[in-house]
């Protein structure tokens, strides 16, 4: 058996070497195939299916407390405050330790004089015992570093301590100051461990967010992670967890009324959200829909090969090869054909998965640093099976008919036998199948294209490219009190418009300019019977000059003046949508509206409406929203509860200012900094940017998505018309006597032409027919959530589907139009002789 297969693979191997361009072109599309179907699989394996690398990480857990009545797997509206955590602590029996947190947090830092923003993560002292993770330096937290009046200890991450502490094995106990307070270092972090996604230290929870009463309106919430005990399944956890939150929601109906029901999920489950799985399994039937589109191309190449091998084949058949025989070597051949096209779609895989891991860790923001594409044992055997898969696909039925022939016909017949017969029918129908398969993906690729380019020309109803926005945080330690922070927040406006460089400068509570937070509302007068009456509606603090600013206009009533205050009138200025939605038939100056929870408690003042603004988008480029209701407050109010009876100041804020004369924003970066720096020359700013940067770092992952689809759409038709291509010249092969004939009895070009271009015809409008009609079936399926995700593009778009058809017809006709050209040029005499 080995001497046999031995001999199999050296005739094989000396067979594809002799056929140079057949096994070069079928190496490359089996590669292109294999290499999409690999780079998109070691993406599923390591963002949909990730392991942490933790000790029994199967057991890790995320535990909230959710509104069922809002509720999806992929969408649900949560709340854990510090209060909520600490009951859920006391009265849970499912887990061996239980932990809270705040991620992605700016910290504020300073050592040996040099002040720089960090991104850190607020911790109960046994979150890494949860996770079961150890300093390599130092000691973890202990119970008594988190509590109210601690003395202060971080723990750094091992990238940090390498860059701005110089790797001294000698850190622990040395002292700086975070947040304004003097801190002592507790130790390092394993490398590569920046849990829970780009976090560079890590603070005691309680010694920076004392638990508070619920209802206090300076509470905080929580993340919370827990340890499953063994014998205690996901299931009976959220049972138990259902129980915990129904009886708080009894107790503290004003806070925690509609949150009653538990939801505890891999932990692995929080950091892969359901549209990104959706993405990302789209793309992986995309890629295998790429694969069976190049293994048809080289089964059709298979056919036409083996009818060009019929006379051999009859031959080896009449000297005694067996019909087992003449399979095993076809396959040996096909087999040898996959391993080498398998191997470099490998290394092209390898080389791609490498890119595509850089390219998102520096252009998208939203990935955990620690979240990698890798290669591992499973990803590479499930590649291995695809070249399985492609060796059957392309091989099994070509070498099926080609190691049966008639030997008698196929010897009289020139070597145009019984195979080449059946090896056309399924030729056509596997184009048939191609265009299919293309015209689905094409379809598929240009709505996402589309998606992306509506996203990216969102209009945001202000100028996002001629003012510069910079973020700053007012910590506790340096500004321990809210006349602190307002006394800052008015001098450095001051400073800034002062300075002469800038013609407007405004402050904003507003994340970026993108993320800015939005409330339940209720209009005075109405009736609310049901919480989900309370309609939700955007919200941001601003300053009085920001709508100059940011180059938006006043419809109606005026803008913010500085003496409008809580104290004095509670006011607000509401979107054009924001009136239009809520007061359809009747001017909105003059009427009243409060913030409120869902259930109607923890109200805030009544609110007049003094003006009405241009429409602003503020909830971001996140969904295909066109208009959602907003409003604005002044920037020293109360965004929920009740008015202050003093002025606040939050602690982060957003500077955004205009250069004059239209000069670059980018320029005036050091600018921006120097005029902080007369203020408080120990304030890091960070995120110093425009809006339109801001806005593309956080669409950079649709981008990546997008020209991923386009790829594979262009793959797919590339190879959809190599593979018509073949089809025609195997048919015009075959048929070439039967033109010359025609042409001899008086048959023109034009007659071949037609001859040629029908059968071509009929072929692309069955593959376009069934391809359209497979489209439509999922987009149905898809519903409107499909719609949504494509930025309300329809999925059944009539403009997409008709230049789909156009395109794969032009390109039918060019595949179609050298082969039927040479079917021009036969020979009648060469024919008759034949005949």
């Amino acid at each position: 058996m080995l001497k046999s297969s031995s001999h199999d693979f050296r005739v094989g191997f000396r067979t594809l070497i002799k056929e140079r361009s057949f096994t070069a072109l079928a190496v490359f599309v089996l590669a292109i195939g294999i290499a999409a179907v690999s780079t998109q699989l070691f993406v599923v394996k390591s963002v949909l299916y990730f392991t942490f690398d933790f000790p029994d990480a199967d057991r890790l857990v995320d535990v909230r407390m959710v509104d069922p009545e809002d509720f999806t797997p992929n969408n649900f509206d949560s709340l854990m405050s510090t209060q909520d955590f600490v009951d859920v602590q006391e009265s849970s029996s499912s887990y061996e330790e239980i932990a809270a947190y705040i991620a992605g947090s700016t910290v504020n830092i300073r050592y040996k004089g040099q002040p720089k923003r960090l991104t850190g993560a607020y911790i109960s002292h046994n979150y890494f015992r949860t996770l079961g993770v150890k300093p390599i330096i130092g000691d973890d937290f202990q119970p008594e570093n988190d509590q109210v009046g601690a003395e202060k200890v971080v723990l750094l991450s091992h990238s940090i301590w390498k860059s701005d502490f110089d790797s001294d094995p000698n850190i622990v106990g040395e002292s700086l100051r975070v947040n304004g307070n003097i801190a002592t270092i507790s130790g390092v972090m394993p490398p590569k461990f920046n849990f829970p996604f780009r976090e560079q230290l890590w603070i005691p929870l309680n010694s920076e967010f004392p638990v508070r009463p619920r209802g206090d309106p300076g509470i905080n919430f929580v993340d919370a992670i827990a340890r499953l005990k063994p014998d205690v399944s996901i299931d009976q956890a959220q049972l138990e967890m259902t129980s915990i939150a129904t009886r708080i929601a009894e107790q503290f109906p004003d806070t925690n009324e509609q949150f009653t029901q538990g939801y505890v999920r891999p932990l692995s489950d929080n950091f892969t959200p359901g549209n990104l799985a959706g993405t990302i399994l789209s793309m992986l039937a995309f890629c295998i829909g790429v694969l069976l589109i190049a293994c048809v191309n080289v089964m059709n190449m298979q056919f036409a090969r083996a009818t060009l091998r019929s006379r051999e084949l009859a031959i080896r058949s009449a000297l005694g090869a067996t019909r087992g025989q003449l399979l095993r070597q076809m396959l040996t051949e096909s087999f040898l054909l996959a391993t080498v096209g398998g191997l470099i779609g490998i290394g092209i895989a390898l080389w791609g998965t490498d890119a595509l891991n850089t390219h998102m860790h520096t252009n998208t923001q939203q990935i955990p640093s620690w979240m990698n594409l890798q290669i591992d044992t499973q990803t590479l055997l499930l590649v291995l099976a695809s070249v399985f898969v492609a060796t059957l696909a392309s091989g099994l039925i070509p070498a099926l008919l080609a190691s049966r022939p008639d030997v008698s016909d196929t010897l009289k017949e020139g070597g145009r036998g019984n195979t080449s017969k059946a090896a056309m029918v399924i030729s056509r129908s596997l184009v048939i199948f191609q265009i299919l398969v293309t015209c689905v993906l094409l379809i598929g690729s240009m709505l996402q294209m589309q998606a992306i380019l509506r996203q990216k020309s969102l209009d945001y109803g202000y100028d996002t490219d001629s003012v510069i926005i910079t973020r700053l945080g007012l910590m506790e330690g340096d500004y321990p009190e809210t006349a602190d922070r307002v006394a800052f927040y008015d001098r450095i406006l001051d400073t800034i418009q002062q300075s002469g460089q800038f013609e407007y400068a405004a402050l904003t509570g507003r994340f970026r300019m993108v993320f800015g937070g939005s409330s339940r509302i209720e209009i005075e007068g109405r009736e609310y019977t049901q919480n989900s009456d309370r309609t939700r509606a955007e919200l941001e603090r601003v300053t009085p000059d920001y709508f100059k600013t940011i180059d938006a206009k006043i419809l109606d009533g005026r803008g913010f003046q500085d003496f409008d205050s809580d104290q004095r009138d509670p006011v607000a200025i509401v979107t054009a949508s924001f009136a239009r939605t809520h007061f359809p038939d009747e001017s909105a100056l003059g009427k009243r509206f409060r913030v409120t929870q869902a259930n109607g408690t923890n109200e805030g003042p009544w609110r007049s409406i003094i003006g009405i603004v241009s429409e602003i988008r503020m909830h971001g480029p996140f969904n295909s929203e066109t208009e959602r209701p907003g409003f604005f407050i002044p920037f020293f109010s109360s965004r929920f509860g009740p008015a202050a009876e003093q002025p606040v100041a939050p602690q982060f804020g957003t500077i955004i200012a205009r250069p004059r004369g239209g000069q670059d924003p980018l320029a005036f970066t050091r600018q921006i900094q120097e005029q902080v720096n007369k203020v408080d020359p120990n304030l890091p700013l960070y995120f110093t940017e425009t809006p339109r940067i801001a806005i593309d770092s956080f669409t950079a992952q649709s981008r990546v998505v997008g020209n991923l689809f386009a790829l594979f759409g262009i793959i797919a038709v590339i190879l959809a018309a190599v593979g018509l291509y073949g089809v025609m010249s195997f048919s015009v092969n075959q048929r070439t006597s039967e033109f010359g004939l025609r042409m001899a009895l008086g048959a023109g070009k034009p007659k071949i032409l037609t001859m040629v271009f029908r059968q071509a015809a009929w072929q692309i409008a069955a593959g376009l027919l069934a391809g359209i009609g497979v489209a439509l079936a999922i987009s149905q399926l898809g519903g409107q959530g499909l719609s949504d995700a494509l930025f309300g593009i329809s999925p059944r778009d009539p403009l997409t589907y008709s230049l789909v058809a156009i395109f794969l017809i032009l390109t039918g006709i060019l595949a179609t139009y050298a082969p039927a050209l040479r079917a021009t040029k036969a020979d009648p005499m060469v024919a008759l002789r034949t005949e």
